[in-house]
């Protein structure tokens, strides 16, 4: 335990120590020739570069803004820089011509400045973190950057700080698009891009063919994830949800959730009593996508599979945490085919700890439920 805290003291130290370096030499270079906003004008000849380095469902979002800028100019070559652990997301992104790879440290940083160099006619920083994309995009076209100004401790940096009144409480999605809108982009239309492949799918049935699963479930209850533990909704809830879906005819009943959710399937496991196929930890995100699209609905907090199953269009009952709340993460499209159940803010609420997702009881669930499996019977 000491060992293990000790090697997170040093990369914590030594990543401040990155930060500091970045900060000094390009703050340096900014204070010598900084970003001089120049007019950005794209035609079929344009290449432009996205930065979508966060998490799973932060790169699910960006995707709404990569598909408004590829929507507004078919012929534009749209290139993206992406955590090296999110390339499944981009993959399936039909309107990205070509992937780069983001890792940390200055050997890495400079390899992919040489891989990146070339005329870039926009730079569009989507969901991405101080200091390595900032950096770069200063490097390859300074004058063509474009991101949100909260977003970033290092504004100097980029040509041009949107920051307009509401947008910080906007949709997570259409902050992505109005970041592409400042490129030229149309900004009426708010939708996320993922494309399951074939292969995927072949994959899959094989996966649930040595499982003895059944190859299309009724319902997929996603156990867990979303980036903090007051976003889960409890086991028990999930139990009593399986029973009532379980006499309503509701299923094949699937439990989905990545490995650090074992704990959780088996808490399911010993306490449901109904039929269901556990596949927490055996699927890949591509062959989950490929579940969740097969799926006549799925239940889900606030996660990554949740804006997975909103890109596809799976319906999907959403229990959404007040924090940050439904109208920054529910769904952007085809609302109609989606349920949204939101955790009300209590009296005295301070930070999101102080609301419990047990409030959302699973008899509020349960209708949502019935009603989208049910209605395309």
């Amino acid at each position: 335990m000491a060992a293990r805290a000790k090697r997170k003291g040093d990369l914590s130290f030594s990543s401040s120590l990155n930060v500091l370096l970045y900060r000094t030499v390009f703050g340096a270079l900014a204070t010598i020739s900084p970003p001089q906003e120049r007019l950005i004008r794209l035609d079929g000849r344009s290449r432009v570069l996205v930065f979508s380095t966060a998490g799973l469902g932060d790169a699910l979002l960006d995707s709404a803004g990569i598909r408004a800028l590829a929507e507004t100019f078919p012929e534009v070559a749209i290139e993206a820089v992406v955590h090296h652990r999110r390339r499944d997301i981009a993959a399936h992104n039909p309107f990205l011509k070509k992937l780069h790879f983001l890792r940390k440290g200055p050997l890495a940083f400079f390899s992919l400045w040489s891989e990146l160099r070339g005329p870039w006619d926009a730079v569009l920083y989507l969901s991405c973190h101080d200091p390595e994309a900032r950096c770069m995009g200063y490097l390859l076209a300074r004058d063509a950057t474009i991101g949100l100004a909260w977003r970033t401790k290092m504004p100097w940096l980029c040509a041009r700080n949107i920051d307009e009144p509401g947008l910080r409480r906007a949709h997570l999605a259409a902050q992505a698009v109005r970041v592409a809108g400042e490129a030229g982009a149309a900004t009426d239309r708010v939708r996320m891009a993922y494309c399951v492949a074939e292969e995927d799918r072949r994959v899959l049935d094989a996966t649930l063919a040595e499982l003895g699963a059944p190859g299309a479930p009724g319902v997929v209850f996603q156990l867990g994830g979303g980036g903090g533990s007051y976003r889960d909704w409890p086991v028990a809830h999930f139990v009593e949800l399986a029973r009532a879906a379980h006499a309503a005819g509701i299923g094949p009943i699937f439990i989905l959730g990545g490995p650090d959710h074992r704990r959780r399937a088996d808490e399911f496991a010993a306490a449901s009593r109904v039929p269901f196929f556990d596949v927490v930890g055996r699927l890949p995100l591509p062959q989950s996508a490929a579940l969740i699209e097969r799926a006549r609905c799925l239940v889900s907090t606030d996660t990554g599979i949740m804006h997975l199953a909103f890109a596809i269009g799976t319906p999907t009952v959403a229990l959404l945490h007040c924090s940050p709340g439904p109208d920054r993460v529910g769904p952007t499209a085809d609302c109609e085919h989606h349920a949204v159940i939101a955790l009300q803010r209590p009296d005295g609420y301070c930070s999101p700890p102080d609301a419990s997702m047990s409030a959302i009881r699973p008899d509020d669930v349960f209708p949502r439920l019935r009603e989208l499996f049910f209605r395309g019977a």
